[in-house]
């Protein structure tokens, strides 16, 4: 501490003064660790800092994961945009067709209106879907922190290409640690419970030291003429708190057993999450295998349609009805596969951040 005062007096009135003062000043103070109340705050300040990088990897997680769901959701709408205006095609040439048999007297009326009513249903659907594209685009976006945009580079979810039937999985215990929920759930028990230890070592009186030395003079010149140092000890405490201490320790106690009780419902959580995910995968897969043949058999159904009605031994209404078959076939395979690499992601958070690092963890069994 460097410090200058320069002050003035005029004692009974013989006149003013100068009373001017340098100091030059060192101090240096610590506290003696009888109790290890240094030690826990520190062991609960390395735990909560630990505890706020496991939020932090939390947050990056469900970041992924949030556009990862936005992303699949889009390429699926657009995959359905893609169905229908194929479906408009094939509408249009059989509206077309039934336009010429009626006018040629070769059908009724009626088949030509609901070869428009088909068209015109699925028609209808375009501009909801155009919508809703844009508003998971901009949904993509706002994740990535950037304005809304006309265009975002995708790529096409395959209607015949299907994820695998099973995963490199299991639930290890090595694993499910590794979610940042587990492990921030598990550094706030440790800091709860240091801040027990804490608030325990802080009932007794603390030991505290100092040593203060330095220099002072009224001159600046003959500054150094006139060290001076001395030494100082304190020995602090409450002897009256009135059983405040007493009750923050028991405080203590209370908020451990809560951290404790967090604790045990994040690993319920996880395996729970984790079997939920596997089951949801499991049962997708099977739906979008059974929707796949459910649509091989709709085409095959179109086709043989459209040929038993050139040979006059079926309706134009039967036509129309396998190719409406066919389209709703067709978009349920998409919803399909949409849902399985949305259970995919979910696996992929449940997992805590994925199941390659299980692979990692038998590497890293076998090499120690």
């Amino acid at each position: 501490l460097l410090s200058a005062d320069h002050e003035t007096n005029n004692d009974g009135g013989n006149g003013t003064k100068k009373d001017p003062e340098y100091d030059l000043k060192v101090s240096v103070g610590w506290e003696v660790n009888l109790w290890g109340a240094l030690s826990w705050a520190r062991k609960q300040s390395g735990a909560k800092y630990l505890a706020s990088v496991e939020d932090m990897r939390a947050m990056r997680m469900t970041l992924v994961a949030e556009v990862a769901e936005a992303y699949f959701r889009l390429i699926a709408l657009d995959n359905e945009l893609d169905i229908v205006k194929q479906t408009l095609v094939t509408r249009k040439e059989s509206l077309e067709q039934a336009r010429l048999r009626f006018e040629g007297g070769l059908t009724s009326e009626t088949v030509y209106q609901q070869a428009k009513v088909e068209y015109a249903s699925t028609a209808s659907l375009v501009p909801n879907l155009e919508r809703q594209i844009s508003v998971a685009r901009n949904a993509i976006t706002l994740l990535m922190g950037e304005y809304p945009a006309q265009e975002l580079e995708r790529s096409t979810l395959y209607l015949n290409e299907t994820l695998p039937a099973k995963l490199p999985l299991g639930i290890p215990s090595t694993l499910l640690r590794r979610r940042p929920d587990i492990r921030s759930a598990e550094q706030s028990l440790a800091a709860a419970l240091s801040g027990v230890g804490l608030s325990y070592a802080d009932r007794f009186p603390n030991l505290r030291i100092s040593l203060s030395g330095g220099l002072e003079n009224d001159e600046l010149s003959s500054f150094f003429k006139s060290p001076f140092s001395y030494a100082i000890g304190s020995i602090t405490g409450s002897i009256l708190d009135f059983g405040r201490k007493k009750k923050k320790y028991q405080a203590s106690i209370a908020a451990y057993e809560q951290a404790r009780y967090t604790y045990e419902q994040s690993v319920l959580q996880a395996f729970t999450d984790v079997n939920n995910a596997i089951v949801t995968y499991k049962r997708v897969y099977e739906a979008a295998a059974l929707k796949a043949e459910l649509r091989d058999a709709a085409s095959k159904y179109v086709q043989l349609a459209h040929v038993q009605y050139k040979g006059g031994t079926l309706n134009y209404i039967d036509v129309l009805d396998a190719q409406r078959r066919y389209f709703d076939a067709q978009i349920s395979l998409s919803n399909a596969l949409r849902d399985e690499y949305l259970a995919v992601v979910a696996l992929y958070k449940a997992l805590g951040g994925g199941w390659d690092m299980l692979q990692d963890d038998k590497n890293n069994t076998k090499g120690s």
